[in-house]
């Protein structure tokens, strides 16, 4: 992804790694998922939203305690009940990780519901 709109910048820090001082992919993971989610509701105005799920995460690079992690997305395809958006997380310039996920609009009962575009 060579564009994108950043969503969230976290810090790594020392709760947040292992032994070898790289941060936890699921830390990561969860980074992920929540930025994803912000942008997803931003994005369409939808207001129940579920991830559904997420393409091969690359973790390309390691974060060390002390990195700001700065979390990019943007869309790639809004279907009638669910909205799939590329996720790149950047240390400076540096790509560390990149996926692709999808999130989809339920109503009160939990079913799939058409995504309402927002107005403008």
């Amino acid at each position: 992804m060579t564009s994108g709109q950043r969503v969230n910048t976290y810090l790594c820090m020392t709760k947040d790694v292992g032994l070898g001082g790289n941060l936890f992919g699921g830390v990561m993971m969860g980074w992920i998922d929540e930025s994803a989610a912000i942008f997803a509701y931003k994005y369409t105005g939808a207001t129940r939203l579920v991830t559904l799920k997420f393409a091969e995460m690359v973790f390309r690079l390691p974060v060390r305690v002390g990195d700001f992690v700065d979390v990019y997305a943007a869309n790639i395809r809004t279907g009638r009940t669910s909205i799939t958006l590329d996720v790149e997380c950047r240390v400076g310039d540096k790509v560390v990780v990149e996926t692709t996920a999808t999130f989809v609009s339920l109503d009160e009962a939990g079913r799939p519901t058409p995504i309402v575009p927002k107005p403008d």
